[in-house]
């Protein structure tokens, strides 16, 4: 039996109940979305970037460390580099949660290329590692240290015990997400830096698998969301075979139409994606609502595929305003594609 580490002693020390937390099994905790600002000046919350990365609740067990996409969906072949960080570790078992990020040149988090990972199977994943596409894991939160599990915990405990797994000046591919007292200086440097925008997080929340709850919200400049695809439109030049998506969210038990996305689509995905949407389609729209905008035109499809779109706003009419494609999600099933997804 391997030594208590210092953040299992702490566990120990604060009361944690003991329990087999397994990270395959958790649903992560996610944001709400929140359009007021004047939160961010607030005592009582602590304020973080949200980040434009793909959600990864990790769990390592002895040598052996698995990762998984928030639908429970595994991920671990798709980013052995983290894996590998992982493992080193001096915890012999204890369950993450966080986001793999990848960035640009700039240093700033950069989805479409990070959507070149985990859209590709494992081993061209792995070759990316190499170089061309890297990625690191960010961990904001600490769900279960040793036999304990913290998710009850008040989030400062839980901050408190990651301090001690992934040091804030931890530097490498697996590192802590830092957190800010003062919201509204930190969603100003979003502003001046294009970032997305800021994640306020309640002192004293527990941990709530699979919730969207008010102690946790995101403050965004724009707003994302994840969508189906219902069908597309053909385009002009180059883009004759595919100029646009037709897209939809779904309201309850109906598929609404949200309009065409078009803005974003590069040569390389319109040539991976249209085998796809050809091996789905089907005669008759499979939306219930709302009206299709004009195409020359039109194709329908299954709502198997789900893309990450940004939007402006929503009109009246219910389409979105300004669509920019971001890529596919493939981890995300199509039957969560709201307009409160959590993007």
């Amino acid at each position: 039996m391997s030594a208590e580490t210092s953040a299992e002693a702490l566990a120990r020390e604060l009361g944690a109940p003991t329990g087999d937390v397994r990270g395959a099994r958790i649903v992560p905790m996610m944001c709400e979305r929140h359009e007021s600002r004047a939160l961010l000046d607030r005592a009582g919350w602590l304020f973080e970037l949200k980040l434009d990365g793909v959600r990864i609740v990790a769990d390592k067990r002895g040598a052996s460390v698995s990762l998984s996409y928030r639908k429970q969906r595994d991920a671990t072949d798709s980013y052995a580099e983290i894996v590998d960080a992982l493992a080193k570790l001096p915890e012999d078992r204890v369950v993450l949660d966080g986001e793999i990020v990848a960035f640009d040149a700039n240093g700033r988090p950069d989805f479409q290329l990070l959507a070149q990972r985990f859209q590709s199977d494992p081993k061209r994943a792995r070759r990316m590692a190499a170089g061309q596409v890297p990625v690191v894991y960010i961990v904001f939160d600490c769900l279960a240290i040793g036999g304990y599990d913290l998710r009850g915990f008040p989030l400062e405990a839980r901050k408190e015990i990651l301090n001690r797994v992934v040091p804030p000046e931890a530097g490498g591919l697996v590192r802590q997400h830092p957190t800010f007292d003062r919201g509204g200086d930190l969603f100003r440097f979003c502003e001046e830096h294009s970032l997305e925008g800021v994640v306020a997080k309640k002192l004293g929340s527990p941990y709530r698998p699979g919730e969207r709850t008010s102690e946790w919200l995101k403050i965004k400049r724009e707003h994302d969301c994840e969508l189906v695809v219902v069908g597309w439109t053909e385009g002009e030049s180059a883009r004759s075979t595919l100029g646009a998506l037709d897209v939809a969210s779904w309201e309850g038990d109906e598929l609404v139409y949200r309009g065409k996305v078009g803005s974003g689509l590069s040569a390389a995905t319109i040539l991976t994606l249209l085998p796809r949407l050809e091996a789905l389609q089907v005669d008759e729209p499979v939306t219930t609502r709302g009206v299709y905008s004009a195409a020359k035109q039109r194709f329908y499809c299954k709502p198997e595929l789900v893309v990450s779109v940004r939007y402006g706003m929503m009109q009246r009419d219910g389409l979105l305003r300004f669509p920019t494609f971001r890529g596919l999600r493939p981890d995300v099933d199509p039957k969560d594609c709201t307009l409160n997804s959590p993007a």
